[in-house]
């Protein structure tokens, strides 16, 4: 079997980082019967002083159906990423932001890399919504990577067109890609709560606390709804001084929106988290693939989120709602609508949300582009 090596900021036992963690751990369990996947990462996660128990360095340990090693901070060294890189048949590097993708760039660059295919996934980094936080030094920063030609010789992994079009809106159209789509989990739990009640919702907000996940435009739109809301958040408060705002801003709420912070999720209870509430709110900036909007389609927890994600036909299935972000006034009118809707309507959307999430399931691994990518190993003038 072909040999990946991806290199990644955290990965499990760790979850703070939501989704590009997610988005391995799917895709190593979907295809690691098909290919070997070795995954470097460090030792703690996100914004953790301490290092996981029972830690082992430099050594490959099992996890899942992949091998992973650990590096303390700041140990993604050229000397190491590029042993490693001779030991395997492509690199996959999460991003180019951190010192792993970078360092892999410039490595590729000097053609210190062996031939090997180098692929960068491009984790949503060019949308408008991520460009438009800390514009001013992404934009030196990127600038800097393209003056130097460290994006030539690369393919990218985007997980939609519309992704392959922001890459290209900043990259240049000459930049090569494949798409594929972030796998979701494999299993489908379905609906096994009791009816909403009818005038009542229950509505989560599942994601990072910070500007680009758009907290604050939740709570916005919760504070023109009619109806009586129970409002969770859950989620690291990744931006304190942002999640701050957000505060001041719920204690503000009207006396029919009763909110709660119930702190962060473990990655395998947030199926089950979701499956508690009847919707799941999530006006946010941009997403590459989104894999909260999966989680809740799969317990029956109905989608109302922005446009921004590759989830546009969630509508025509029934099964969510997907509104732009400039009119929160019609998040808010849709929210009271569900509120009042017919239980047996409820149910329906309830329905349709699992069935949706069943079908995407068996299609994912079978029509997957990340074939494609990793068959770029062996391949000549990629």
């Amino acid at each position: 079997m072909k040999k990946i090596l991806i290199l990644m900021g955290r990965y499990l036992p760790g979850y703070k980082d939501g989704g590009p963690v997610r988005s391995i751990i799917n895709l190593t369990e979907a295809l690691g019967d098909e290919y070997e996947f070795y995954i470097l990462t460090q030792d703690r996660d996100h914004g953790d002083l301490k290092p996981y128990d029972n830690i082992r360095y430099g050594e490959w340990l099992s996890v899942g159906k992949a091998k992973v090693q650990y590096v303390k901070p700041k140990g993604f060294t050229f000397k190491l990423i590029r042993k490693l890189i001779s030991e395997c048949d492509l690199v996959y590097t999460c991003g180019f932001y951190n010192d792993y993708g970078y360092k892999t760039l410039l490595l590729n660059r000097l053609k210190k890399v062996y031939g090997k295919p180098v692929v960068v996934a491009s984790m949503g980094s060019f949308s408008k919504g991520a460009l438009s936080q800390k514009s001013f030094k992404k934009k030196i920063f990127i600038n800097v990577l393209k003056m130097f030609r460290l994006f030539k010789n690369i393919t990218w992994s985007v997980t939609s067109e519309l992704e392959a079009d922001d890459l290209k809106d900043t990259i240049g159209n000459k930049a090569m890609y494949i798409v594929a789509e972030d796998l979701p989990r494999s299993v489908v739990p379905g609906r096994n709560t009791g009816l909403k009640e009818k005038g009542k919702l229950k509505v989560i907000f599942l994601s990072r606390i910070c500007p680009q996940k758009n907290l604050f435009g939740a709570i916005s739109i919760l504070s023109k709804v009619s109806s009586n809301i129970e409002f969770s958040i859950c989620g690291p408060d990744e931006d304190k001084e942002y999640f701050e705002k957000c505060k001041s801003a719920l204690n503000l709420l009207p006396s029919n929106i009763k909110w709660e912070y119930k702190g962060n999720i473990d990655s395998e209870l947030v199926q089950q988290t979701l499956s508690e509430y009847d919707v799941l709110l999530l006006p946010t900036l941009g997403e590459n693939y989104c894999h909260v909007v999966f989680e809740a389609l799969s317990v029956g927890c109905i989608p109302v989120i922005s446009d921004t994600t590759p989830w546009q036909d969630l509508e025509s299935n029934g099964c969510g709602l997907v509104l732009p972000l400039d009119d929160l006034s019609a998040f808010t009118a849709l929210l009271d609508k569900l509120a009042y809707m017919d239980i047996d309507d409820f149910s329906k959307y309830s329905l349709n949300a699992v069935n949706y999430a069943t079908e995407k399931t068996k299609n994912a691994v079978l029509n997957t582009g990340y074939r494609d990518i990793f068959n770029l190993a062996g391949k000549e003038d990629i």
